[in-house]
This record gives C-alpha cells, structure tokens and sequence, in this order.
C-alpha cells in the first residue's frame, strides 16, 4: 500500500467514524456494511483453507468508543466487543439541557412504532399486499416522526430488525411504554423538588430500571442502541451526580434489568405517581386554606368584624397545621406577622395555632428592628401607664426575648429595667420566683399566648410577694400592654404610687 493511498484512506475512516457519532442511522448502516464484509471474508477464509487473515490497524477515532453492554449477538461480539454507543453522544444531545417532554414524545411513539413492526412483519410473512395494507401505515407513523425533533424510528426503517420471535417486539414497545411513564414522572418531581424531595430516588431508580430494561429488549432483537435509551442513561448519571445521589441498580453493564418486567415496572411507576397525585391534591387543599386565611387577615388589618375574623384565622390555621404544614412555614408566618402583634384576647388558644405563634416569637426574636415601618399612635393608656411605673423595674415571662420589643416596652413606659424571662415548653417555674421576688420590681407581665398553662402558677409567687400578675393574651404593643396593665391593676398601681 502506497504511503499516499494510506493517508487518504486513513483521513476518509476519520471522517466517516466522526460523522457517525452522531447520526445513529449512519451508525446502523455502517455495522451492517461491517457485518456483510465479515461473512464475505468468512466464506473466503472457508474456502481457500486460510486459518485466519492479518489484522489490520486502524487510525485511532479521538472520540473514546464505548460506555454501554455489549451487544448480546455473536456477530456483534466478533464486529465490535463492548461497543453499543459512543460516548459523544453525550456532546451531541446536550444532557445538561435535554427536554425530557420531547424525550417522553418519542419514546411513546418509539412504543407504536415497535408495535406497528411486530405487525408489519407478521402480515408480510403471511402475504399481505405490500402497497395497500403495509404502505399507508409506513407513510402514517412516519409523518408522526418527522414532527419530532430527532425522532428515528429504527424499528420501522427497512434495514431494521426483523427478529424470528415476533413476541419480542411486545417487550421492545412496552420498555418504550415504560422508558416514558418513567421520563413523565421524572420530569413532574424534578420541577418540584421542593414538594417531590422524599421521592426522587425512588423515580431515578425507576428510570434507570426502564431504560435498562429497554436496552435488554434491544439486545433481544439484535437491534442497535437506541438514542433515547442512551440519552435517559446520561440524564441520570448526571442528574444523580449533581444532587449527590446514588442509583444503586441497573447502571452498570454487568446488572442489566428484566425486560420481561415492563409491565411490573409500569405498575410501580403509577404507584409512585399516584402518590404524586395525593401530595398534589394536598398542595391545593393548602393553597385554598392559605387564600381564606389570607382573606380573613386582609379583614382584621381594615378593622372589619374582628370577633368573627379571628376565630376564623384561628380554625384555618389548626386545619392547615393538622394536615401537615409546618409551624415555621414562611407564608404562614409572614402572613400572620401583619396581624399577629394586635391579636386580642381569644381565650384558650388551640395547640397547632399556640405552635405556630411560638415559631413566629423565635423568628422575631432575630429579626433585625424593623425599619421605615409607620409608628403607631401612642395611646393615652400608655402615657397613664408609664407615669405609674416610671423609674421602676418590672419581669416580663414568656417567648423569646426580642431586644427591639424589649427596649421599646422600657423606653414606652419610661422603665428602669425590664427583665424578660425566656421561657421553654415544659420548664419549671422555681426558676421565677427569685425574679418576682426582686424589692425593686413593681410588676409582673405574663405573656400567657405563648406560656405553657402551667406558668399561671406564678400567680403564687406573685401573691407571696405582693406584686400584681398581669396576664397578656395579645401582642407586645405598647398600646395592648399598657391596655392589660391599667384593665387588670391600674388602680392597685395608682394607689401604691399616691
């Protein structure tokens, strides 16, 4: 072979070898081109008595060649060991940015178009008229793949499977069918992690089982890989490594699924689905609380009817807490920050809302001193209250303890010390009575809206020492404290001072 006849043939293998990567159908005609030459020299080889023909090296392709099982065909061990599909496929379908709703469509149709080939070749072996009952369905399910981006339906192309066993077909159309549930379902959880989160290891694992199983029914047929199926492989090996997760099956080559399992497969993955259906109709019941809650607050912030909104918030927010959603959920919270300093007496106050109040006292006990916000009109309650404890020092108990609020009471009532006792669900109470018992303090507040029942035993304290307990059901507003203060021992205070 001369030097320049090797070059070219050399640059002309190159050129084909990366065209093929990424034209599947070329890929197929090449392998078949291959398996063709090998029977030729075969016969050759048989004939002539030679034991075997001098290999010949070739120009190494720059784009590695394998990722995937060998195919399960003897001949297509002899051709290409270990070769399904190359791996710059990978650069060609652009995993990171694959549209799994178009993958879906094409597996679906992919499903129709193995069925369609069991049938078709089924009729032609029992001599059906190729031109009326063969032809217009070709021209039909075609036209369908045209309208998908990069939809080849091998199944269907002339140079395509055609293996003895019809019934293998069935398996190769209901992996398809499966491949797509899966994608379907892979694609719902993944746009909604926030609320899908718990399940999507299951849906990775019944992804990568699907397309495993796929390739298997692939392999039974002597077909070639299918793009889909590889393209579903990369999507989940990236998919996984970026959220750190591990798909424990059917990634390997040596733990290949069942692809006589597709309907079992099916069936887990609308288990899992209808799982999805449950958390979505919980989400809607949720959002349809949080508008009547919403709408319920919106009136308690214009004044209107606040004996009948209250309650009513109240109700909606234990409903909302029983159903699941968390005391510290951030549009519950932030909802019921706008109203919740003004909340007035309601009497007992069930556990769900009392826990939600408890996580809202927690958050405001970090939140920055809130800025550019209107100042309330002081009351004239709050001027009769500070001249009945100016200078003096009182002990708040209950919550979390919030500088800003805790200043703002002082400076209000133009206090000497206000002490605020923090207070924790099932904590003793021995732990106030040497605070009560301070000579210096004048009062003791009791913020009982987020107080354990059990606080009210203070109340002894309080009487051995002779300082006035007032009990606070509402907020920290200076205008609500002050109210409480003179309503429940204003004219006790009054007398001390005169």
């Amino acid at each position: 072979m001369s030097d320049d006849f090797a070059i070219i043939l050399e640059a002309a293998v190159r050129r084909i070898a990366g065209t093929a990567v990424g034209d599947p159908e070329l890929l197929l005609l090449l392998r078949q081109l291959a398996e063709r030459f090998l029977q030729e020299t075969e016969q050759k080889v048989e004939t002539t008595g030679i034991d075997a023909a001098p290999s010949i090296p070739l120009p190494a392709v720059e784009t590695p060649p394998v990722i995937f099982a060998p195919p399960v065909s003897p001949r297509h061990e002899l051709l290409a060991p270990r070769i399904e599909v190359p791996i710059g496929w990978a650069k060609r379908f652009e995993v990171a940015n694959v549209d799994l709703k178009l993958m879906e469509a094409r597996c679906r149709l992919k499903a129709e178009g193995a069925h369609w080939a069991a049938t078709r070749q089924r009729r032609l072996r029992e001599g059906a008229d190729y031109f009326t009952e063969i032809e217009p369905k070709d021209r039909e399910i075609i036209e369908k793949a045209k309208a998908l981006a990069d939809c080849f339906l091998w199944m269907n192309h002339s140079s395509g499977p055609n293996p003895r066993d019809l019934e293998l077909w069935e398996d190769v159309a209901g992996c398809f069918d499966a491949n797509a549930a899966a994608i379907a379902l892979l694609r719902e959880v993944v746009g909604n992690l926030e609320e899908y989160g718990p399940c999507f290891e299951k849906a990775l694992d019944l992804g990568a089982e699907a397309q495993s199983a796929l390739r298997m029914a692939i392999d039974a047929i002597e077909g070639n890989a299918d793009s889909d199926q590889v393209q579903l492989f990369l999507w989940l090996k990236e998919t996984a490594q970026h959220h750190q997760l591990f798909i424990q099956r059917h990634m390997r080559i040596d733990d290949p699924a069942d692809a006589k399992a597709w309907m079992e497969i099916q069936e887990r993955i609308g288990k899992l689905d209808g799982g999805l259906q449950e958390i979505r109709k919980e989400k809607k019941r949720r959002q349809g609380r949080l508008q009547r809650c919403q709408y319920h607050v919106k009136q308690i912030r214009e004044g209107k009817n606040l004996i009948y909104n209250w309650p009513k918030v109240v109700e909606i927010v234990e409903e909302m807490i029983a159903d699941g959603i968390v005391p510290s959920n951030a549009d519950l919270r932030e909802l019921l920050l706008t109203v919740v300093e003004e909340m007035p007496d309601l009497g007992e106050i069930p556990p769900g809302f009392q826990r939600v109040l408890c996580e809202i006292d927690r958050f405001m006990a970090t939140r920055l001193p809130p800025s550019g916000e209107t100042v309330q009109e002081i009351a004239p309650q709050v001027k009769e209250a500070a001249r009945l404890l100016a200078g003096k020092s009182i002990v708040m108990i209950g919550g979390e303890r919030r500088l800003f609020t805790q200043e703002s009471l002082r400076s209000a009532f133009r206090l000497k010390e206000l002490i605020w006792i923090e207070t924790r669900e099932h904590q003793s109470i021995e732990g106030f009575e040497p605070y009560v018992a301070r000579p210096e303090v004048i009062l003791v507040l009791l913020a009982i809206r987020w107080s354990s029942h059990s606080y009210g035993e203070t109340k002894d304290f309080c009487h051995r020492y002779g300082k006035p307990l007032v009990r606070l059901p509402g907020g920290y507003n200076p205008n609500q404290v002050a109210y409480q203060i003179l309503e429940q021992c204003g004219e006790r205070l009054a007398r001390s001072v005169e």
